[in-house]
Parts: C-alpha cells; structure tokens; sequence
C-alpha cells in the first residue's frame, strides 16, 4: 500500500448516503478516490488500479451487498474489502466475512473504529505489497533466566519501530511463557485457540484471536489454562505461522528450552535463530548444546545467531572474544547488564523504551533490530532515529 490509504466507496442504497464518505474524509491518511452505486462503474475502478480498500454497505435489500463483496474478491483479491452495517447480529458479520469482507464496522460509523479497522487491513497487506515475504525469528535462551523473553519481546517492539510497520510476536512457551504479563495484558484468545486439532487456520482467525497493542505489536498468547497446552499440534503451530507470515513482515517467535515436535515445526522455516545466553560457564555450555541440537536438526549455521545477555566486563572471566572463538562466528549482540531499569519494565508491564529510552540494553536492542531489519528490508527502508515520541504516554493512558 502507498502511505495514504486509497478508499473506494460502494453504497447500493437509493439515495445514497453522503455521511458515509464523510467519515472516511475525517480520518487521518485516507483518500476517498471514488464512490460508486453500480457494479459496472466499481469493476472499472478495481480493474483500474490505485485502491486499496473497498468499503461496501451491507444494508440493502436482497443480499446484492454481500454479492458485490464476493465479486470484488474475484476481480481483485488484493484489495481489502471493509463492511458496515448498522446491524450487530452475529450472523450479518459471519456472512460478511465469508463473502469476503476483512474488517467490519457497525454504523454510525465510530472514527476511531474505523481507523483501527483501516490500519488491520493495512497490516495484513502490507508485507505482501511490499514484496520479499515475511521473516520469522525464533529467540531461545540457554538457560532458565537468561532474558530470552525480554529479548524477544522488546526485539519485537523495536523491529515495529525501525520498520514502521506492525510486527507479530508468538508465546510457544505453552505452559510457562510470561510474554504477556511483560505487556501486562491478558488475552482473550491464544495459541490453543487457532493450533487445535480440527481448527484451520486462516487470516481471519488470526485477526480476531491477536491482541493489539498500542507498540504497534500483536501478541499470540499462551494459554490461560495449563493443560490447554495438550491441545496444540505441530500441524497447528506450522500452520499459524504460515498465515502470520503473510500478515508481518517480522514474526518473533519465544521458544521453551524445551526442543519438543511443537518447538521443531517453530524453527523448521525459521530465517533466524537467536539464541540468548549470558557470559558463564553453565550458560555457555548449554547455549553448545543448544546450538549442535539445532544443526542436528538441519538448521543452517548461518541462521543461527548467539546474543549475550545481562553482559558486566568489569567482572566476568570469559570475554566476548572467548565465546566468537567457541562458535566460530562474531556475537551478534551484546546486551548490557541494566538490571534496575530492565527489571522495572517487566513488573510494571512497560517495553524498556517507554520509561527508559537512553537504557543501555534498550538501545542494543535497538541496534540488534536495525541489523536484522536491514538484512530483510534494506538500509533506506530502516529508521534509526531514537524511541517514538510520547510512547511513555500512550502506554501508560
């Protein structure tokens, strides 16, 4: 998509309605480029080019609006179809979704509703337009305590940051995981929800079941419920992360240290492995472990990434340079040790950069994203400019 959203209005009601695109005009970054009442000027405008959405109103007789929304799937499936409607029945919104709309509003149309329904269908299209797929992180850590969610979930922030665009950030430590509470949100959905036996998975699900949060991440939970975990299938977790895939244009996975089936579908496609350690013997020796585990499995070395975390030169016996010499390649970041600040940011539920945007370890976060960004999007498209102004704020609100 261009950075202003291009919007097509489709309103088969007799008289139309001139509110409707006066909603559209009061949001930020949208462009109404056209208002058609017939099928035949619509085709033209879709076989034209130049839109990114179709909002279509779903209140006319006869269903002719959900015939419409399925034929501007056919003509062209890369536009995103939004739906309004003043009806809250669940039945209206299911056959929406399944003619083919990706967001639905209710009318009156609310504005900030609106906007996030826009900014969705944004996020899902905006990986494929820009061409070069998606890439999937997976962060491991060596040992219990070693920082490893931390790591993953402010990477996850900061990769939204410097790419300027929404990021995905999956919990695969089923029983155990604490991403959420480092966000201090509780969602209503979660990785047992889409991963089931007998569930297929699909953007829609993926839509309803992700918690957007206000860093521009959207988080798959872990369970609520330990033994919801059972429930997960290797099929399942192959299959989300597909679809989320063509939803992000970075995926952050957070794996148990456990290396289960559930584990291996996670870094079977995975274009990079992060494993988080901390400068000691115990930890180094089972990062080893790990690592051989993982070439074992068939995974590239070139994939395959070693993060110090919590790093304190004035008093560690092993250096940097000791740990490049063991696996043979330079350590791709080094996050200093600022337990204080970092430690504040979990128990409040805050990502680092809001209370503490000149943080030592939040800044070699920073510079881990930019590197890892620019590896998939190249130099020109990766900001490298300090936290978003008023982030602080915005959370705490």
């Amino acid at each position: 998509m261009s950075s202003a959203i291009r919007v097509c209005l489709f309103n088969q009601s007799s008289g139309g309605d001139s509110s409707l695109r006066q909603s559209f005009e009061k949001v930020p970054g949208v462009s109404v480029v056209g208002e058609y009442s017939t099928w035949v000027g619509m085709q033209e405008c879709l076989l034209g080019g130049g839109t990114d959405v179709v909002a279509v109103n779903l209140d006319v007789p006869d269903q002719a609006a959900l015939v419409a929304v399925h034929r501007i799937s056919e003509v062209a499936p890369e536009i995103g179809v939004l739906g309004i409607s003043a009806s809250s029945d669940p039945e209206t919104i299911i056959q929406a979704m399944r003619a083919g709309c990706g967001q639905f509003v209710r009318a009156p149309i609310d504005l900030h509703d609106l906007q996030v329904a826009l900014e969705r269908i944004r996020v899902v299209r905006a990986p494929a337009a820009a061409g070069g797929g998606s890439k999937r992180i997976c962060v491991v850590g060596a040992s219990g305590g070693v920082g490893a969610t931390t790591i993953a979930c402010n990477l996850a922030i900061e990769l939204a940051h410097v790419s300027a665009r929404r990021t995905g950030l999956v919990d695969m430590n089923l029983e155990y995981g604490d991403v959420g509470c480092m966000f201090d949100c509780k969602a209503q959905h979660s990785v047992a929800d889409v991963c089931r036996t007998g569930v297929e998975c699909d953007h829609m699900m993926l839509e309803s079941a992700l918690e957007e949060l206000r860093c521009n991440v959207s988080v798959l939970a872990r369970p609520d419920r330990i033994e919801d975990a059972r429930e997960v299938t290797p099929d399942g977790v192959e299959s989300m992360l597909r679809v989320m895939g063509t939803m992000f244009p970075f995926v952050i996975v957070d794996l148990p240290r456990s290396f289960s089936f559930l584990s291996a579908a996670a870094l079977a496609s995975a274009d990079q492995v992060l494993i988080v350690t901390q400068l000691g013997v115990p930890f180094l020796r089972n990062a080893a472990r790990i690592y051989r585990c993982l070439c074992q499995m068939g995974a590239s070395e070139d994939r395959m990434e070693v993060v110090l975390n919590r790093s304190n030169a004035s008093f560690e016996r092993l250096k940097v340079e000791d740990v490049a010499e063991h696996f043979g390649k330079p350590v791709f970041g080094i996050v200093p040790n600022d337990y204080r600040r970092v430690t504040t940011s979990r128990d409040l539920g805050h990502p680092i950069l809001t209370d503490s945007p000149n943080s030592p370890a939040r800044m070699a976060i920073h510079q881990m994203a930019v590197r890892l960004a620019s590896r998939h999007l190249g130099e020109d498209a990766v900001k490298r400019s300090d936290a978003p102004r008023g982030l602080a704020k915005l959370w705490r609100r």
